[in-house]
């Protein structure tokens, strides 16, 4: 449905879908594939909010949406850096590790992943290896993805943009 200003009502259907999908994974004992639907919903998120002129989404929106929205505890040692997740998504994405093109030439920190429920970082040991809480990352991506739709209800360009690029989600419907 179209409102006056020519763009779609923002329908909230493929984030519930998203959540649904990644705690499915979880709860089946899948916490890879958990992780792996999250960089995957990031890269939606920054689709949704990127300018726009733009038609794909690039490395810098992904950055730029984790750097605003991806944030860990306070109490946590190691806090997202925008080009250490994107690093950490090609290499699973692209070679299913935890290293990546980026990692390779030193540009981005190597993340490895564990079942406890707190990241490690100790840089005094190494500053290019963090282990990530597999359950901590997409609780961490829920609470990013909450606050990015909070701001789409009040941020009229947000919604604006989320409306016009709603309908190149993903729709899984019945038959």
């Amino acid at each position: 449905m179209k409102r006056e200003d020519g763009t779609r009502n923002v329908e909230w259907t493929p984030f519930h879908a998203i959540g649904h999908d990644i705690k499915v994974a979880i709860d089946n004992g899948a916490p890879m594939g958990a992780v792996i639907l999250t960089y995957a919903a990031i890269d939606a998120m920054a689709f949704l909010s990127m300018p726009e002129i733009k038609k794909e989404v690039t490395r810098e929106d992904y950055i730029g949406w984790t750097e605003k929205y991806l944030k860990a505890d306070q109490g946590q040692p190691y806090q997202y850096v925008g080009i250490d997740v994107y690093g950490a998504r090609c290499g699973l994405f692209h070679r299913y590790s935890g290293t990546s093109n980026l990692s390779d030439k030193g540009r981005c920190r190597v993340f490895a992943y564990h079942d406890g429920s707190e990241h490690i970082y100790r840089p005094r040991i190494s500053d290019k290896l963090v282990l990530i809480s597999m359950r901590r990352f997409v609780n961490d991506f829920f609470g990013a993805m909450k606050t990015f739709l909070s701001e789409a209800i009040t941020d009229r360009d947000l919604r604006s943009k989320m409306s016009k690029r709603m309908g190149d989600i993903l729709h899984v419907s019945s038959v």
